[in-house]
């Protein structure tokens, strides 16, 4: 949905609604954006980490070891997603991979 979302927001025609994504209230029928940015800033990842984190250390660090070697920490997340956007608008261009179909395969 993030990148839908993204591409909508980037101008491209895309059939779509809202009550597809997060922040839309299917009670009172109303699409909430703040909750969804919440959603794409990664806010959600935040508070499963800090509730994770008070609960079950043992487990957080099972599951958020990555986050933890990077150094990123609940209150981290905004930013590193504010970072990343700014570095695709900077440079939206997709890296080309290495051709690996000159490798020979190793045989064992």
């Amino acid at each position: 949905f993030g990148a839908m979302k993204g591409a909508v927001d980037g101008g491209l025609e895309i059939p779509h609604s809202n009550k597809r994504f997060p922040g839309f209230d299917k009670d009172a029928k109303e699409f909430d954006a703040g909750t969804h940015r919440d959603f794409i800033f990664g806010q959600h990842v935040s508070r499963w980490m800090s509730k994770l984190l008070e609960d079950d250390e043992e487990a957080y660090k099972k599951q958020f070891s990555k986050y933890i070697k990077l150094g990123i920490g609940s209150n981290d997340m905004e930013d590193m997603y504010t970072n990343a956007h700014k570095a695709i608008r900077n440079n939206p261009d997709y890296p080309k991979k290495k051709d690996h179909s000159k490798v020979k395969p190793k045989r064992w």
